[in-house]
């Protein structure tokens, strides 16, 4: 593994985990044309989190001081939204770890991640043709709720299909994005509940993936040979130092790119791409090129 891979896979970590266009198909495909299919190493892999994480951090802080207040009963608004994001990942885990295996399995077929994609594009052009009738509405009732308006149903809603999508090719902030929007949330609230719910769905796969790392390490043991730095790999801190520097500045960048295209609904080229790489994938899946059929 060179500097390149480190700056290639922290790009495309970056910019995927934000844009709704669907992380895990990105990386894994890029891990199989890279690697012939075998994964990143896992510190690396959990650092890439880490990476985002910081950007989501960051460029939503004030938000994040929000909750944290009304954590500790400082902030009413703040009260209410970290019960929701709470209230969300609950669906989250339990449809996350039910789907794990599975998931797992999945990254041998790149067609499933196709299909994935071509359902996220399917959501995205849906949501996107209904925040633009609502855009036009006057009365408040059809224009779409706000974030403050944020209802219990909405957070369960939003939370389960992070749950059961994430890792077949369902992009996270595009279908939470969508179901927000289905549950009659205005476009802009939606993506911005989706955006704070990343910080504890992305720190939760992060610890997840840790553990992985832990584990063989305190019964000082070496790590399996595919979590491993390849051998011949420039030094694992460069190339960690890296990737995480990639994934932060590309995530903050994709952040504040989808953050403007949400004020108004132009999800429509996201939509297309997801069409155009979902037909890649399934073609290189189905044919053989890359992964099992």
């Amino acid at each position: 593994m060179n500097l390149l891979h480190a700056i290639l896979l922290g790009l495309v970590q970056g910019l995927t985990e934000f844009l709704p266009v669907s992380s895990t198909a990105h990386l894994t495909l890029t891990e199989h044309l890279m690697f012939g299919g075998r994964p990143m190493p896992l510190a690396f892999d959990v650092l890439l989190h880490v990476g985002t994480l910081g950007a989501l951090m960051v460029y939503f802080r004030r938000e994040l001081v929000q909750v944290v207040m009304g954590c500790f009963g400082m902030d009413k608004e703040g009260r209410r939204l970290a019960l929701w994001l709470f209230l969300a990942m609950i669906p989250t885990a339990v449809f996350g770890l039910a789907t794990r295996g599975v998931k797992e399995a999945a990254k041998e077929h790149l067609w499933v991640y196709g299909i994935g994609l071509l359902v996220t594009a399917a959501l995205l052009f849906l949501a996107n043709r209904l925040s633009g009738e609502r855009v036009n509405q006057s009365e408040q009732d059809l224009a779409g709720r706000d974030l403050q308006d944020l209802r219990a149903m909405d957070a369960l809603a939003v939370g389960a299909i992070q749950g059961i999508g994430g890792g077949f090719g369902l992009s996270r902030s595009g279908s939470t994005i969508s179901v927000g929007v289905f549950r009659g949330l205005k476009l802009p609230a939606s993506a911005r509940f989706s955006f704070l719910l990343g910080m504890p769905t992305i720190a939760a796969a992060a610890v997840v993936e840790l553990r992985g790392l832990l584990k063989p390490l305190l019964k000082h043991q070496p790590l399996p040979a595919e979590l491993a730095f390849p051998a011949g790999s420039l030094s694992p801190v460069l190339l960690c130092a890296t990737g995480v520097v990639a994934a932060a500045v590309s995530g903050y960048l994709a952040i504040g790119l989808l953050d403007r295209f949400t004020r108004k609904p132009r999800l429509n080229g996201f939509a297309i791409y997801c069409v155009a790489m979902g037909l890649v994938m399934i073609m290189l899946g189905t044919s053989g090129v890359l992964g099992h059929r």
